[in-house]
């Protein structure tokens, strides 16, 4: 790699810090967790600062199906040039996570206030320590360090330790969530994989039918997890991975017939290297390794044998070898996947940044203007706002950023911060924003993509989220500032905006926020007291649960809402909502809910011409029912009348079907 692009890395990263509010060592967590988990290196995660006694972490993420502990602990610098920082430092941060791992399984949850956000984890660990056989520590820093620490096995916990320093960092972020850089040297394991060449074409693909033993695939999981499946859409998108009992079953009950009864994983690599014995060929290395079908059968596979402790010996995995040169991976590999898989097909870019949805946002926020003339920045890709900033640097004396007279740091959200606004207002979802960013973001959507969501992104839709950009942000300062919320925060802020936005039926003055770009007094003076309130009461419904997880689940959010959110005094922001004297202002919420107003939305959407062809469309069909076509055919008459009367909920519902199997069959 140039070192000036190292170099523009580290000031990527420098500026970002700078342009947060959040303490350095937080936001550098934040950044590298994000690329880890772009590219498949670590799965769900958490970011919770402790320290004590020589104890430290920075954030963890803990897989209950794989019972494997990740601990992040991060060192930050904050030098203006590229600093090397000694072995012996990382050896010590090393020693720092281990010891919040050892003292944990010896209660140290005890010792620290329930209130406080350590306690949870910490907890978990203990009530695991007997099933907890790999504890990764993930050491981060912006400086570079030449020697990489080596994974150590203490009695029955195999310690892997990683740095990721500016370097490894830098390295992992160019590939994201397409990187396929991953080397396996098989002739390290005592069992051979048997490989032989089945087919090769004119274009260089080639194809080679494979037997691999259990125990190998066991042990290349256990090494690269997720990061195998890189190139697999539908490891992408799947939200939580559910063990295969029939594949279970057999490797426990019949193992020796498993080659009969499973239909394998098909590979794809760009190298591959082949040797011989005198019992045939067998794979000696292969570099870009990725599994792209059969994951679940590798994931079931290493858990299987992990919290079962099966007997592979007899365990042997068809599979299919492709080898393709890189230049060739995005044509070739979905071709693979769709031609192995009798499955629908879906394209990964339809959950990514180059969706038509992202790229509406993205135009809209290059040419709306707020009336001081500032632009919001929309961060479709990330790091793209560091980008533009240092492109318009001045190098002059001050050396500023010109994009800085535009577009302040506090006036940008990214793709995944819009899928949370959009979760926890307009879906009144604050459990699914608390599941992470990138959960939260494939939720919505797969709600985009299903054409569930149908609020039209144009400038009024861009300045109503620029508002709620604007809420979450003070509302995330106040929490900050309230002494009394020690802990949980994110999850307060999730669920106070999906309170304010239950309580007022949505619809507070957006335009009044837009304008002011800030919160009047008395709306910053209603959080406070909410989230004090929502901070208190989580804690208690939880009922000794671990609260991180009880804010995952809807119960959590069902049992805010059944309680009285009351205010006395009205902030101005709260004109558009009628609030009867003396009663909650949540006696007049409507009683649509998201979806239905989604539905209705969309039927109001659809010119009368177009109505007219849907019902000639439907009255030939014999999947359409009469009923459905009369509700069609009402619907029609009110778009002639501009919608004065605008759809019932069961009317747009029952249209919609019919909507959308028009729309698929280019109806209209």
């Amino acid at each position: 790699m140039k070192s000036t692009e190292l170099k523009e890395f580290f000031f990527r990263i420098k500026n970002e810090i700078e342009d947060t509010e959040e303490q350095p060592s937080s936001t550098l967590t934040k950044i590298y967790t994000d690329i880890l988990y772009d590219n498949g290196s670590i799965s769900d995660y958490e970011l919770k600062y402790f320290e004590k006694d020589k104890s430290q972490i920075n954030g963890f993420s803990f897989s209950e199906e794989e019972k494997r502990l990740d601990l992040f602990i991060t060192h930050y610098d904050s030098s203006e040039k590229i600093e090397e920082i000694k072995f012996g430092k990382i050896l010590e941060l090393i020693e720092y996570a281990k010891n919040f791992y050892l003292q944990s399984t010896k209660k140290l949850y005890q010792k620290i206030n329930s209130k406080e956000e350590a306690y949870d984890i910490s907890k978990t660990i203990f009530n695991n320590s007997s099933d907890i056989t790999t504890v990764r520590i993930f050491v981060f820093t912006n400086c570079v360090c030449s020697t990489l620490p080596k994974t150590r096995k203490e009695g029955k916990i195999e310690f892997q330790n990683y740095l990721y320093d500016l370097n490894q960092i830098y390295k992992s972020s160019l590939g994201g969530a397409e990187s396929t850089d991953i080397y396996i040297d098989f002739t390290r394991s005592k069992h051979k994989v048997r490989c032989m060449l089945a087919h090769k074409t004119k274009n260089k693909i080639s194809s080679y039918m494979a037997i691999f033993p259990g125990e190998v695939l066991y042990n290349i999981y256990k090494l690269f997890g997720q990061r195998l499946m890189n190139l697999n859409v539908r490891s992408f998108l799947q939200l939580k991975t559910k063990i295969n009992r029939g594949i279970q079953e057999t490797l426990l009950e019949e193992p020796s017939r498993f080659f009969s009864y499973n239909n394998g994983i098909a590979v794809v690599v760009d190298n591959i290297e082949i040797a011989q014995d005198k019992e045939g060929s067998y794979l000696t290395s292969a570099s870009g390794f990725q599994i792209v079908n059969g994951g679940q059968t590798v994931a079931t596979l290493f858990r299987t044998k992990k919290q079962n402790s099966a007997n592979f010996t007899d365990v042997m995995v068809p599979g299919k070898i492709t080898l393709v040169k890189k230049e060739d991976i995005e044509e070739i590999v979905p071709k693979i996947s769709s031609s192995a898989n009798t499955q629908n097909v879906v394209k990964k870019a339809d959950f990514s940044s180059n969706h038509e949805f992202h790229m509406k946002i993205k135009k809209l926020s290059n040419k709306i203007r707020t009336s001081q003339g500032q632009l919001w920045f929309y961060e479709r890709m990330r790091g793209e706002y560091q980008l533009q900033k240092m492109k318009q640097k001045d190098l002059g004396k001050n050396k500023k950023s010109k994009l800085l007279e535009v577009s302040l740091p506090n006036m940008k959200f990214t793709k995944e911060d819009l899928a949370k606004y959009i979760n926890c207002w307009h879906y009144l979802d604050p459990h699914i924003a608390c599941m992470g960013a990138q959960k939260n973001f494939v939720t919505f959507m797969k709600s985009l993509n299903d054409k569930k969501f149908h609020e039209n992104p144009d400038e009024d839709f861009f300045q109503k989220y620029c508002a709620i950009s604007i809420l979450f942000n003070k509302t995330a300062k106040i929490i900050k500032n309230n002494s009394s919320i020690a802990g949980y925060r994110s999850q307060v802020l999730n669920y106070t905006v999906s309170m304010i936005s239950y309580n007022t039926s949505r619809k507070i003055n957006f335009n009044l926020i837009w304008i002011d770009q800030d919160l009047s007094r008395e709306f910053k003076d209603l959080i406070n007291k909410w989230t004090l309130k929502i901070y208190e009461t989580i804690q208690k419904t939880a009922k000794g649960k671990n609260i991180s997880e009880w804010c995952k689940k809807e119960e959590c959010w069902e049992d805010l809402v059944d309680r009285n959110f009351d205010f006395t005094k009205t902030p101005p922001e709260f004109t558009n909502v009628k609030k009867l004297s003396g009663k909650s202002v949540k006696s007049t919420k409507e009683l649509f809910s998201p979806e239905d107003m989604d539905n209705i939305k969309k039927c109001k959407s659809i010119a009368t011409k177009d109505w007219e062809k849907i019902i000639v469309w439907a009255m030939e069909r014999d999947d359409v029912h009469y009923i459905q076509i009369q509700i069609l055919q009402s619907l029609w008459g009110q778009s002639l009348q501009n919608w004065k009367r605008q759809p019932s909920p069961k009317q747009a519902k029952s249209a919609l079907k019919t909507i959308v199997k028009a729309e698929e069959a280019d109806i209209i």
